[in-house]
């Protein structure tokens, strides 16, 4: 019984911050990458103010769950030690991909980071409805 209460109050934390942190996604690395996070804050946002229903902030959750893991993984593929072609780098700063180093500026490292939670939280909370 204790564990089913812990994890039903970690649900409602992860759904409360969910919305906070898509939305942190959305706006702290501003690309195309990052584009579809700050839609779906948006239109989550507004749909819940027309109707006054909460549940307007869990639209496109699945999808962006998939986005947010594709992204990921080609993060991680752009961090490798290769060396791309010149228009392959050109395409990934065009689109928002970066570089993680040690100086790398606030606004990627906060991007990375909201992006791995977002990622996290919302695996966590699909697979405690299970």
């Amino acid at each position: 019984m204790v564990s089913f209460l812990k994890g039903s109050h970690l649900r409602v934390a992860c759904c409360l911050l969910l919305p906070a942190i898509q939305l942190v996604v959305g706006i702290s690395h501003p690309s195309w990458v990052s584009l579809p996070f700050f839609v779906g804050s948006c239109v989550g946002l507004v749909d819940w103010s027309l109707t006054s229903n909460f549940l307007g902030l869990f639209r496109f959750w699945r999808a962006l769950q998939l986005y947010a893991g594709f992204i990921i993984v080609l993060l991680y593929l752009y961090q490798l030690p290769l060396e791309f072609s010149n228009m392959l780098q050109r395409i990934a700063d065009f689109v928002g991909l970066f570089k993680m180093s040690s100086t790398s500026e606030w606004p990627e490292i906060c991007s990375a980071a909201s992006l791995v939670h977002f990622y996290i939280m919302l695996l966590h909370s699909s697979l405690s409805s299970i």
